[in-house]
């Protein structure tokens, strides 16, 4: 019988993959094909020697491209755009252009458990990135990033971030004032994207289609070894049409980042966040909440060990009510670099408060802009009243091959407390269970970088649900998911 609605599944998934792929996107996949053959024939160019990152960050305004200024230095096919000198007046300055294409297919058997939502569905999600990086000097910089988002497929539930057909991703100006002791802190205004850490409160939504980006003020400035974070911004709220993406007025984010380095290979952060939400939920009720988060972050590596450690403490009110919540966050592995394939076993764990409805005081913990997904790769719960461990198994059978292998397994942290899916939205039901054990999460996750510009990848994953989701309507859930990226 299970084969049996596993092979339905996978007759329906393909059915749907070529209507997908019979409508335009052809064009799309000849044209990843085509790049990726010219990048083969071209040389390679070293990577980055910043941390040991790629060339192409996951923040595109940090790709660093000054070391072609020597001609000599320049080996790849897209290098004559990626530095182009100012000249005079402008000695120091230099122009770069990048970009980003991906076409990833998705398809869900009971998405969203399948809790007010379709049996089944399949669809593609197209996303062209541009931008341009202009240094006049070292002291003023501008950044601007156009994108457009396309879903070709039906999803069956509402999706602010799928369709975005042209607009402003991100524009901003960064000036940095000279001073008598050197440069003073970088001064950003404008539209930017944020990330803060292992990105648990903080992200750019990288899974899904439209990334996240933020309007506002920062200031950041680097002392020894340290880096000092100053921001006040306001979300970026995604509509679909053509340049009319806006600042959403009902939610404000302020507050401090600071990474320090303690000894040796530890390094660690400390932040404030302040949050605001005109229009939050809780219990029921719509409202107006204020609410701050307080934390510390350890991480490092070390003799094939690393670790990364978090913990969060939250206050504020919600709808003249107390706000009193938490959340600790873990990972630590082992890489066992002289065995093949260098196999890494790691450990990872989450637990955040839940809401007890016999207190005055609300006591779910808000991850406000956590990265999705956040335990594993169906994106189904953000860390809201549950808490989780998940073994993992990575290894690289080939130089440019990543294979993951997770097993998750998630509670609810309060039985009077729902589930929560992105944007803090509770799936109906699951507050009036009594039922602890969320389920479990067996996940399958595989890329392959073949150049520096291109990675390709699949991954698959099933949730089994347990009585916290079935006992509310709720059933389990396949996800497949095939993905092409290629970045300049």
């Amino acid at each position: 019988m299970a084969g049996n609605r596993a092979s339905g599944m996978i007759a329906a998934t393909m059915s749907q993959m070529r209507h997908v792929l019979s409508c335009r996107w052809p064009v799309a996949a000849f044209v990843i094909a085509l790049l990726a053959c010219v990048t083969a024939l071209a040389p390679a160019r070293a990577a980055s020697p910043e941390g040991g990152d790629s060339v192409y960050r996951l923040m595109r305004y940090n790709d660093d491209f000054t070391a072609l200024k020597d001609p000599a230095k320049r080996s790849d096919f897209w290098d004559p755009i990626k530095y182009i000198p100012l000249g005079a007046p402008f000695d120091s300055g230099y122009l770069s252009f990048g970009g980003e294409l991906r076409e990833r297919f998705e398809s869900y058997q009971n998405p969203n458990f399948g809790i007010r939502a379709p049996g089944h569905n399949a669809y593609l999600l197209h996303r062209l990135l541009l931008h341009a990086d202009l240094h006049a000097d070292e002291h003023l910089r501008f950044f601007l990033q156009f994108g457009q988002f396309q879903r070709i497929g039906e999803r069956g539930l509402p999706s602010t971030t799928d369709i975005d057909r042209l607009d402003l991703t991100q524009g901003f100006v960064d000036f940095t004032p000279p001073t008598p002791w050197g440069d003073g802190p970088t001064l950003r205004a404008g539209r930017a994207e944020m990330a803060y850490g292992f990105q648990r409160l903080v992200a750019v939504r990288e899974g899904p289609n439209v990334r996240r980006a933020f309007d506002g003020v920062r200031a950041i400035q680097s002392i020894g070894g340290a880096t000092i974070n100053l921001f006040a911004v306001r979300p970026v709220a995604d509509y679909a049409g053509v340049f009319d993406d806006r600042t959403n007025m009902k939610q404000a984010l302020w507050g401090s980042y600071v990474t320090v380095p303690v000894w040796g290979p530890l390094s660690a952060d400390l932040y404030w966040f302040g949050y605001e939400n005109l229009s939050a939920t809780y219990r029921g009720r719509t409202g107006h909440e204020r609410r701050n988060s307080f934390g510390t972050r350890l991480f490092g590596k070390a003799a094939g060990w690393d670790w990364n450690a978090e913990a969060v403490l939250q206050s504020g009110t919600f709808a003249n009510q107390s706000i009193s919540a938490w959340m600790v966050s873990g990972i630590a592995g082992y890489t066992f670099r002289s065995l093949p394939w260098q196999p890494r076993l790691g450990l990872e764990g989450t637990a955040a408060s839940g809401d007890d409805r016999s207190s005055a005081t609300i006591g779910t913990f808000n991850p406000m802009y956590p990265r999705l997904p956040y335990f594993a790769e169906t994106s189904l719960l953000v860390p809201a009243n549950v808490y989780d461990i998940r073994p993992v198994v990575s290894f690289t059978p080939l130089r440019d091959v990543t294979v993951v292998l997770g097993w998750d397994m998630l509670w609810r942290m309060s039985t009077t407390d729902g589930l929560y899916g992105s944007g803090m939205t509770m799936y109906p039901g699951t507050n009036r269970v009594t039922a602890s054990r969320v389920g479990t999460e067996v996940s399958f996750d595989i890329r392959w970088r073949p150049t520096q510009h291109l990675t390709l990848g699949a991954i698959a994953a099933e949730f089994r649900a347990g009585p916290a989701i079935t006992a509310a309507g709720g059933k389990n859930v396949d996800f497949f998911a095939l993905f092409a990226t290629y970045k300049i």
